[in-house]
């Protein structure tokens, strides 16, 4: 089966029925660097620069590389050369993604010469930026003063996390996974906590890219109808082909599993219209590893049939709870991580219900089993995954979006993408499973959550003050950096914000007109026709 092609081996084609499609997986000879391409007739091509990226603490380095990389690279030397390709492009999508364990770099057309304008800009991006100190103080973190003489922390990722951590029911989300993840690398927040990203050097930054966007430890997924071979070449001549090889990171550990639950209480910022005397409480389990897709698609089932709609058994008995006013929203499977992770919770709970809440959430499930549960139910379930993973929809981008993420699943912790794929053929698998053993449902809910002690109980109390103390804590760092600053720190420091703050409109024109030059994009002669209604 392996041949060569553009310095790549191609590893394997495999016919993907179920997708119309074939999959084409290759690796790149000197690099390492793997593709791969769900090849179709698909007019509307993807591509996507994919990197695993494990965060070490919470000082949201990959989120602060990930709009970094996008601000000026090697041959694309703008300040911001993302914005200007969006203006100038018939991209049909254009992101970037930071995840817990990964980023991700996706773009899609349905003009092939667009296609790989997009791809040329991206991938000299990812592999050749310029991360220069003043990208990484705009998009890291940088110590200003203000009127007053008072030191404070700026940057973008700084204020989107410091908004990000002002919703309660994000903090509960959070909270939920970290009380499983302990001693991994999920019980950091690869976004950024905004003290942490406070702590953040420019050295660690650099280091990060250093070692993380080597071509060794990239996917490349590939959607569409374009040739492969056409693609594999282009991503060697542009990219590839200036690169040695360099020893790949380890993959993302195993987590080690609890040998007894775990209690935790935290707080959660008590925001507009939350009531600071109620409190959420969870309870966690983690599961089978999520390129597992057998397992996986247990997990998808198992959330269906419990939680599905309001008259499913345990949603039911959620929505009647005599001490709670109301469900937790992101009751379910995580499906996104190296395990999967299952969540059942209440909101606006008494406070003096806390102890009752774990109790009920057993005696619910407990019930569950014993009543045993109808044909019918399950059979609705299973009608409705069926139609879930044959369904081809737009949710904030083209459907390939969809696809890239079950490949990812399993490719970015070292197994074949087809591993996480093909939901089609492990739903058939599932409902073999269900058909050979009648009690298989009630049998998943002994195995998967009451018989499993790596599982945790969150209470989660609503704090006014909970921004506030992030605020404060922000403040004493920063005054701290700012005694530590000799006099000629400090003038660079007061220069540096003079010279932001009078950038003049010549400035940006002369940059508008270098960016248009600079940044490939097509012409109007080059676009297609417009079919007659």
């Amino acid at each position: 089966m392996d041949h060569l092609t553009s310095g790549f081996k191609i590893i394997s084609k495999t016919p993907l029925e179920e997708l119309q499609a074939e999959g084409v997986f290759a690796r790149h000879c000197v690099t390492g660097l793997e593709v791969y391409h769900i090849h179709n007739n698909d007019t509307e091509n993807l591509f996507a620069f994919a990197f695993m990226t494990p965060p070490q603490n919470s000082s949201g380095v990959a989120h602060i590389l990930e709009h970094s990389v996008l601000c000026g690279s090697k041959n694309y030397p703008l300040k911001d050369p993302f914005l200007i390709l969006s203006k100038q492009s018939v991209k049909t999508f254009l992101n970037a993604m930071t995840f817990p364990d990964k980023t991700v770099y996706p773009a899609s057309s349905i003009l092939e010469k667009d296609y790989f304008n997009l791809m040329s800009v991206y991938g000299d991006a990812v592999f050749f930026p310029l991360l220069k100190k003043e990208t990484f103080e705009q998009e890291g973190h940088r110590l200003e003063i203000d009127g007053q003489g008072r030191p404070y922390f700026s940057d973008v990722v700084l204020n989107e996390m410091r908004g990000a951590y002002a919703d309660f029911d994000s903090g509960v989300d959070r909270e939920s996974l970290y009380s499983l993840l302990q001693g991994s690398i999920y019980a950091h927040d690869s976004g950024g906590f905004p003290p942490d990203i406070a702590e953040l050097s420019y050295d660690e930054f650099c280091a990060f890219h250093k070692r993380y966007y080597h071509p060794v430890n990239c996917k490349v997924f590939l959607y569409g109808n374009i040739d492969t071979e056409t693609q594999l070449a282009f991503l060697h001549d542009r990219f590839l082909r200036f690169f040695e090889p360099a020893e790949k990171p380890p993959l993302i550990p195993v987590i080690t599993p609890y040998t007894a639950p775990r209690y935790v209480s935290v707080t959660a910022p008590a925001g507009e219209g939350k009531n600071p005397d109620k409190l959420t409480m969870t309870m966690n389990w983690l599961l089978p590893e999520s390129a597992d897709i057998d397992r996986l698609m247990d997990v998808l089932f198992l959330e269906e049939v419990l939680l599905g709609h309001d008259g499913a058994p345990l949603q039911k008995r959620l929505l009647d709870c005599p001490f709670a006013e109301d469900v937790y929203p992101y009751n379910g499977g995580q499906t996104s991580l190296k395990n999967s992770c299952f969540t059942l919770g209440l909101a606006d709970m008494e406070m003096q219900a806390e102890a009752r809440f774990e109790p009920f959430i057993t005696a619910a499930l407990t019930d569950i089993v014993q009543e045993g549960l109808d044909p019918q139910l399950i059979e609705t379930a299973l009608n409705s995954i069926d139609f879930y993973n044959r369904e081809i929809i737009r949710a904030g981008g083209p459907f390939s979006l969809i696809l890239m993420k079950r490949a990812l699943r399993g490719w970015i912790h070292g197994y074949h993408p087809e591993a996480s794929l093909r939901y089609v053929p492990a739903f058939a698998r599932l409902k073999e499973r269900i058909a050979a053993a009648p009690h298989y449902t009630e049998d998943l809910i002994r195995r998967f959550l009451l018989e499993n002690v790596h599982r945790s109980c969150v209470s989660v109390h609503p704090d006014p003050l909970f921004c506030e103390k992030i605020d404060a804590a922000l403040a004493e760092k920063a005054q701290a950096a700012a005694e530590r600053l000799t006099a000629a720190e400090k003038t660079a420091l007061a220069a540096a914000a003079h010279e932001r703050k009078n950038i003049t409109e010549t400035d940006a024109e002369t940059g508008a007109a270098d960016a248009q030059r600079l940044i490939p994009h097509i012409s109007k002669a080059e676009l297609p026709a417009v079919e007659p209604p």
